[in-house]
């Protein structure tokens, strides 16, 4: 079963907004066994939009169109769905008084406009949004023997999501009992390029046919090198045998397993705590990585190096709950931390020691400095 994501919107085409709905999308279908065709994005002009239909029904079995559902002259999704699947639009009374609802408890005055919003084909499955006013809806456009189920979300991701939940998840669920799903596993390496770790891994699948479904892949996301095995559950255990090796191969320098993220395992034991954090080695790196994280917890503080300054170790002999990075060379940060009491020091060294690489030092610095605090707490 395959699946193609259409995004409309001249803000993503012109670069106004990423569209990050394809990618969510995509990961949320791989387990299920779905393979994604492409991506496709398009601006809010309806030739275009059409064509683009037009050229989805040939690799798809599942369609996903995201945007275009809101109240504005610039908003015809529903329109040419309708036109292209020969179905003509209905007013939906539940849905007009949902956006009712929705819009006065919050303060807002309903106005005519947002009718608009309420129309869907006739025969189509209307998906409420508990995130937004915009509903969305399913309908199937049926061409030879060929059955195109389509999915037609609104743009914000997070109504996207709401809507994921509340219906897409249960459809998808029941129409792929049968097939075969995929599983990926993963390896994030620290500490060695990517054609070094490839060497490693591809020395670890010798012995592999060329028959077997087992899918290498690689991407670098500074400062870690990531590996991923995947393979069909139906083969799990010859492919286990695999998963393994390259277990194996790496274990000396695997960091996190199966997608971790680091920032979120340190986010989760200094939640429930008042924390700061010190930072005088990374040049703003560490504090790139957790700011999106910060809002869990209860408080927080940041301090980091201006001006020259400088501490030791004395600065901290009475202080509790804290994470903090200390230069010690060019090639050196002493790490220190605490939580709740238990405290540790430790010196870390990089491994790049060419002079062009004294960003990728940094940044190495403050990853580690979060994988030991995870490790030690």
């Amino acid at each position: 079963m395959k699946a193609t994501i259409l995004a409309v919107g001249t803000e993503l085409t012109t670069g106004q907004i990423t569209n990050k709905n394809a990618s969510w999308i995509s990961k949320e279908l791989s387990p299920l066994g779905i393979e994604t065709s492409f991506h496709l994005t398009v601006p809010d002009d309806k030739k275009i939009i059409t064509d683009a239909l037009n050229f989805c029904e040939n690799f798809t079995d599942i369609l996903f169109v995201t945007g275009g559902l809101g109240p504005t002259s610039d908003d015809f999704t529903r329109d040419l769905i309708s036109e292209w699947i020969q179905s003509p639009l209905e007013f939906n009374e539940a849905s007009w008084e949902h956006v009712q609802n929705r819009l006065t408890t919050r303060g807002f005055t309903v106005k005519d406009i947002q009718r608009q919003q309420c129309y869907f084909p006739k025969g189509s499955q209307v998906l409420t949004n508990s995130n937004g006013t915009a509903n969305g809806f399913y309908c199937v456009r049926q061409m030879n023997q060929k059955k195109i189920h389509i999915f037609v979300l609104p743009g914000p991701p997070r109504e996207i999501e709401a809507i994921w939940k509340d219906h897409v998840q249960t459809w998808l669920q029941q129409h792929t009992f049968g097939i075969d799903k995929k599983i990926t596993r993963s390896w994030d390496t620290l500490g060695l390029g990517e054609s070094d770790v490839a060497v490693r891994v591809e020395e670890a699948l010798k012995g592999k046919s060329a028959q077997m479904p087992l899918e290498v892949g690689y991407r670098v996301h500074l400062p870690y090198v990531e590996v991923k095995l995947t393979y069909p559950e139906s083969t799990s255990y010859t492919s286990q045998l695999f998963v393994q090796k390259v277990e194996q191969a790496l274990a000396d320098i695997t960091i996190l397993r199966d997608f971790q993220e680091i920032t979120d395992l340190m986010i989760l034991k200094i939640k429930n705590n008042d924390f700061a954090v010190y930072d005088f080695v990374s040049n703003g790196f560490l504090h790139h990585r957790l700011s999106p994280q910060l809002k869990k917890l209860t408080s927080w503080m940041w301090k980091d190096q201006k001006n020259g300054e400088a501490m030791d170790s004395d600065f901290f002999s009475e202080e509790t709950n804290f994470l903090a990075l200390l230069p010690a060379g060019e090639f050196e940060c002493f790490v220190l931390f605490d939580l709740n009491g238990r405290r540790r020091t430790l010196k870390i060294e990089a491994p790049m020691k060419s002079e062009l690489m004294s960003e990728r030092r940094k940044q190495y610095f403050a990853e580690m400095a979060m994988v030991e605090f995870v490790k030690s707490n």
